[in-house]
């Protein structure tokens, strides 16, 4: 419920998610957030606990965003037309909320909230990978599968590559790498006695 200044919850976790794409989450401060809204920073605790309380609101709320996403994304593809696709979203994701995706790419906050969040994520991810006649795909899969692709996002957002290169050959390249790996695992799997 709103409060006398049209305060609450929501719009709080809101203009905390635009500061964290604008600045970074490691300079979010109750004293920014309130300033940006136009009100006195006790009054904010009326509404969230404590600045690492809102943290893992907006980190579980960019990671279920990312999830949502994801998902439909891997909707109707499979094999490499799907995990093009994934690959897509993660890397618009990334430019779109710079900051909310560093977030939701970090360590938990709350590990149960961003469990939770994430496991559309991890649905779409899984079945991506059974389409390439993989069956129940283990953890180390799904990161070795997501490590290259945050790698080349993480890399071109702290401007390592700036003016040596196009950042989009390179990703398309970490792509096209996790696809072999994936068509390869099974041929590799078939060999081994």
């Amino acid at each position: 419920m709103a409060g006398r200044s049209g305060l609450n919850r929501e719009l709080i976790a809101e203009t905390a998610e635009a500061l964290v794409d604008r600045e970074g989450w490691q300079q979010l401060s109750m004293t920014a957030l309130a300033r940006k809204l136009g009100v006195r920073g006790p009054s904010l605790y009326n509404h969230v606990d404590s600045l690492d309380a809102l943290l893992a609101d907006v980190q579980a709320r960019a990671l279920a965003e990312l999830s949502g996403r994801l998902q439909r994304a891997a909707m109707g593809r499979s094999g490499a037309q799907a995990l093009r696709a994934l690959a897509a979203v993660l890397r618009a994701f990334a430019a779109e909320h710079p900051g909310r995706y560093d977030l939701a790419m970090s360590e938990a906050i709350d590990r149960v909230r961003m469990a939770a969040a994430g496991e559309p994520a991890q649905a779409a991810l899984t079945a991506v990978i059974e389409s390439f006649d993989i069956a129940e795909p283990a953890m180390d899969l799904l990161q070795s599968c997501l490590a290259p692709l945050h790698g080349v996002i993480a890399l071109d957002r702290s401007r390592l590559f700036a003016g040596l290169t196009d950042t989009s050959v390179v990703y398309e390249r970490a792509v096209d790498l996790v696809i072999l790996m994936l068509e390869n695992r099974n041929t590799e799997k078939g060999t081994a006695t």
